[in-house]
């Protein structure tokens, strides 16, 4: 048995001594080795990266790809650390601002318009909860293509986590997803098919995306499997959508059950209902959809019909939920 412990301690140790830390600056050329020796190319640094790695990631704006192809993602690899924020001169993480060094992964590629812009800007798959992104600006994700293709086409504008026939939960802070439209989903798209999907988002702002359908800023989807992300501390600001401008959440023969800590909804739109939380869950289904809300707030939120927090059946657990003008909760 001493053997054993010996053998894992050594084995942790000299992961822990391949770690490393990649730098990455808008404009250098270096091999990412230090602040003096960072790499330029984003990408380049995501495919160099293993599990333990960081990458952190001085300000500026960092495009999905330099061509024309809408399909590339910035893809974080599973147990990789992501950090923005950096001025670029930082000995450790706690010493960056990232309110002030903005740090933006866009997928605002070819023209101007937004018609040929990258479908989804982030994109993980199967990603545990070491895998850490944070202090990021997210946007410019334009998911608008067509549903019969791939789901990333039309979904997931600005993060498609896929957790389809695995796990997928990476842990998520401090960033702002802004200004991705998408059929569905435009700014996270957490999927859940034959899986379990529960990410973590703390202290996020998700502002003005847009959904042709369902879910402005998340559509967390659990059928045939399970979707329960957490988010804290969250900041939902005018999203528009036709059902959940704020939030969409849909299982069928699944569950999607997201826990909402201390979250605000504020000037949310939906084109017909639930201008905060949508729980899409029918009847006959057998799948549990409820959004479970404590301590969250709604203001100036709009719908045509309906309530900021809907559903097909009654469907809510909330507790210390404050309103402005919530209504009956029913569909």
């Amino acid at each position: 048995m001493k053997r054993v412990l010996l053998l894992t301690a050594l084995i942790l140790a000299v992961g822990h001594l391949s770690a490393r830390v990649i730098f990455v600056k808008k404009g250098a050329n270096g091999n990412g080795s230090s602040w003096d020796q960072a790499m330029g190319n984003l990408q380049e640094a995501l495919l160099r990266a293993k599990a333990g790695d960081q990458i952190w990631v001085a300000a500026g704006k960092y495009f999905t790809t330099k061509d024309n192809d809408r399909t590339k993602s910035f893809v974080v690899p599973d147990g990789v650390t992501l950090i923005g924020g950096f001025a670029g001169f930082e000995a450790m993480p706690e010493q960056r601002d990232p309110a002030s060094n903005l740090t933006i992964l866009s997928g605002e590629i070819g023209q101007p318009s937004k018609d040929d812009n990258a479908f989804t800007v982030v994109y993980t798959k199967n990603a545990s909860s070491a895998t850490i992104v944070d202090g990021f600006v997210i946007m410019g994700g334009s998911a608008t293509g067509s549903a019969s293709q791939n789901p990333m086409h039309h979904k997931g504008a600005g993060w498609y986590n896929d957790a389809i026939n695995g796990t997928s939960s990476p842990s998520i802070r401090n960033c702002i997803f802004m200004s991705n439209i998408a059929r569905e989903g435009a700014g996270m798209y957490n999927f859940a098919s034959n899986g379990t999907c529960e990410p973590t988002i703390e202290n996020c702002k998700f502002i003005s995306n847009l959904s042709d359908l369902d879910g402005g800023a998340v559509f967390n989807d659990g059928n045939n499997g399970s979707c329960n992300p957490r988010f804290t501390n969250c900041f939902f600001e005018a999203n528009e959508a036709t059902y959940g401008a704020g939030m969409f959440n849909k299982a069928e023969y699944g569950s999607a059950q997201p826990l909402l800590k201390n979250c605000v909804f504020v000037a949310n739109v939906a084109y017909i209902r639930a201008s905060g939380v949508y729980n899409d869950r029918t009847a006959s289904s057998k799948g549990t959809c409820e959004a479970i809300m404590v301590g969250c707030r709604f203001e100036k939120n709009s719908s045509s019909v309906g309530s900021e927090i809907s559903s097909r059946v009654g469907s809510f657990n909330f507790s210390g939920l404050e309103s402005n003008n919530i209504k009956s909760s029913g569909y």
